[in-house]
């Protein structure tokens, strides 16, 4: 891959990282009243954290992809 082709990916990748970041905000979280009552201090429901994993997992995915293109 020559550097035309890796900064072109590396534009694609910024791109799809914010998009993910802009997806994380806007999974819905809980009401600050009820992560204090919850022993396990979670933002979000178990299901809508179950997502924001996934989501967080494909950003840690795209930072390791962009490391070994430089």
């Amino acid at each position: 891959m020559n550097q035309e082709e890796k900064a072109r990916r590396y534009d694609w990748l910024l791109g799809q990282h914010k998009s993910i970041e802009n997806q994380i905000a806007r999974v819905p979280k809980l009401p600050l009243e009820e992560t204090f009552q919850s022993m396990d201090s979670s933002e979000y429901t178990q299901q809508n954290q179950e997502i924001v994993n996934q989501l967080k997992n494909k950003l840690v995915q795209i930072d390791n992809e962009v490391r070994k293109l430089f």
